[in-house]
């Protein structure tokens, strides 16, 4: 997938994700403060059952859900991490290696302790209502 889309196709966009999970259950959401990556997880977490999501977890770093099925997924916000030690501490590495569904922003804070295999989604602002989508894999 590599197209721009409105706000009124999210839909679209979490369904080209959702198809790409049971390969791929580790995934990056790249884009620029207010492109739309905590909007799109709160989708993401709303069709996989999720009913009441938390918001975005800038503050809690982590938010944790329960999938039906008894499936983990974690929603991270990697915005306040500023280095490794911080990553370490919040236990990111083991975090990483559970058998869990991860949804990370600002990944790029906590390089050094993402998985190869991987979805990135990158989000490029084009106008106020659109956004540019691109999907990418196993880094």
């Amino acid at each position: 997938m590599d197209n721009s889309y409105s706000l009124d196709e999210l839909p679209e966009i979490a369904e080209a994700i959702l198809g790409h999970l049971t390969q791929h259950t580790f995934v990056t959401f790249n884009g620029e403060m207010g492109a739309g990556k905590t909007t799109l997880i709160l989708h993401l977490l709303k069709r996989l059952g999720i009913s009441d999501p938390e918001g975005s977890p800038t503050y809690s770093i982590i938010n944790q859900y329960e999938l039906p099925g008894q499936k983990k997924l974690y929603h991270i916000d990697a915005y306040r991490i500023t280095h490794d030690d911080e990553a370490e501490a919040l236990g990111l590495g083991e975090l990483f290696s559970e058998n869990a569904i991860f949804f990370v922003e600002w990944a790029e804070k906590i390089v050094n302790f993402l998985p190869e295999r991987r979805m990135v989604v990158t989000i490029e602002t084009t106008s106020i209502y659109q956004r540019h989508y691109s999907l990418s894999y196993d880094h």
